[in-house]
């Protein structure tokens, strides 16, 4: 309940900002984002074990309306609320949809391209999900500092925390939290690169270790790792249970994108590997999305 009431004064906050006259900031305008893709994910439930890994396609869409504040030389503020929402091909238990709000921050460190960029990013969700487990609150926070190394390529490393929580369901063998009330905390750097006018090569890596899930058939862990293991609930998603514990993931990713419309939009094409370490275990994830995205 905290969480959830957190969540709604944030929201309230952003549609604040965004009504509210700009009594402070050198000038102001009306941000529209919007973007929709669609994902292939072969691990889908995250098993350890080959055998039970589930894939499945995801089209998802994101639309985010807000103001952007110029205070001074190098600073801007962007307030935003949002709205996102998921499908899936085969297991429709995992449509869900997200309304929040978001603040953004940017600094520049001095004039010119080759200026460093520090961007700050704050955001919170309420999350609606036909999978009881799933639905709860999201929380992240992160920063990001990017800088061009030539007119080619700009290089970029961040760090981003984040809180997810929902309400404790169908647990088993003594468990008292949900399976879903994760935290995490992510490293991440990677460059962009231009190869043409409009065509841009991306390469990113990211390591995050905190909460992750895992959903396997009953009685396929040994009971050396179940203690190991913080929440067990009977998953209403995919078959089996759903197991909670703390963990490591790397990610890999390669991507490109093209720009449209003199920079209004873009397309993308990216793949991710990730690989991720629990209990002595781990699991592997192959994902393809692509994508459109518009800014006006």
């Amino acid at each position: 309940m905290l969480k959830t009431a957190r969540a709604k004064s944030f929201i309230l906050l952003a549609f604040a900002c965004l009504t509210s006259p700009s009594v402070h900031a050198e000038w102001v305008e009306w941000l529209i984002d919007s973007n929709v893709s669609s994902k292939f994910i072969s691990n889908i439930n995250s098993s350890f074990f080959s055998a039970q890994q589930l894939d499945d396609f995801l089209s998802k869409a994101v639309i985010s309306a807000g103001r952007a504040y110029q205070f001074g030389d190098y600073t801007r503020g962007y307030f935003s609320a949002d709205w996102s929402g998921e499908t899936f091909g085969r297991f429709e238990k995992l449509d869900q949809y997200a309304v929040g709000g978001k603040v953004v921050l940017t600094h520049k460190f001095g004039l010119g391209w080759q200026a460093p960029m520090l961007h700050l990013e704050l955001a919170d969700a309420e999350i609606f999900s036909a999978s009881q487990l799933r639905s709860g609150n999201q929380l992240s926070a992160g920063l990001r500092l990017s800088s061009w190394c030539n007119e080619f390529l700009q290089g970029y490393m961040a760090y981003r925390f984040d809180d997810r929580n929902a309400s404790p369901r169908n647990l088993w063998l003594g468990s008292t939290a949900s399976a879903f009330d994760i935290q995490g905390h992510t490293l991440e750097i990677g460059s962009r690169y231009s190869i043409a006018e409009r065509l841009q090569l991306n390469i990113g890596y990211n390591h995050r270790w905190g909460g992750v899930i895992s959903n396997n058939l009953p009685n396929t862990l040994a009971p050396a790792i179940l203690y190991k293991v913080d929440t067990i609930a009977n998953d209403d998603a995919f078959p089996g249970w759903i197991y909670r514990t703390q963990g490591e993931t790397n990610s890999y990713k390669l991507g490109l994108s093209y720009a449209l419309f003199e920079g209004h939009a873009a397309t993308s094409l990216n793949y991710g590997y990730l690989e991720t370490e629990a209990v002595g275990l781990n699991y592997v994830s192959h994902q393809i999305q692509l994508s459109v995205h518009y800014s006006y």
